[in-house]
């Protein structure tokens, strides 16, 4: 479960990545933005892990809500907003597409998932995504990211509904 989460949660990474013009420094950004995928993640199992002692009883059910809402943000968002803002740094845009790890790994941290398996997995995932993306997209002629998001926004519903009766 922890490996898929983490290669979900890198979804949004993909999607933002093949838009931007990046010439140099891909390696540099793709670790950049690995050890943002593992340092928020990791302050969001803490706080989830502390949330689950205080709503102990409906910690599951609150983080399956959590993670179902995530999950329907990602499927009504709407298609302009994929495309990254050309004036922006791509060290900003990185941090951006980061904080969405935070906010999912407080949910994992409410079900009490492997917080090590998950956040290496995490930090690993992107950036091997990261780099494939900064160095391929031309070839593979990304039009839009909505596909991708809406896949990344049923699994990410399927787990929330799914941890609902955990």
């Amino acid at each position: 479960m922890e490996l898929f989460a983490a290669g979900i949660t890198t979804i949004d990474v993909i999607v933002v990545f093949a838009f931007l013009q990046v010439r140099r420094g891909r390696l540099a950004l793709a670790l950049w933005t690995a050890f943002l995928n593992m340092l928020f993640p990791f302050f969001g199992f803490w706080a989830g892990e502390f949330s689950a002692h205080i709503f102990s009883t409906w910690s599951s059910v609150l983080s399956g809500l959590f993670l179902s809402l995530m999950g329907i943000h990602m499927l009504l968002q709407d298609d302009d907003a994929e495309i990254a803002d050309k004036s922006m740094h791509p060290y900003v845009i990185a941090l951006a597409v980061s904080l969405d790890a935070f906010s999912v790994s407080v949910s994992f941290g409410m079900l009490q998932m492997n917080k090590i398996l998950f956040i290496v997995a995490s930090g690993l995932f992107t950036f091997f995504f990261a780099y494939i993306v900064l160095l391929w997209k031309g070839r593979w002629n990304v039009k839009n990211g909505s596909k991708l998001r809406r896949f990344a926004g049923v699994a990410l519903l399927v787990m929330g509904i799914m941890s609902c009766f955990r």
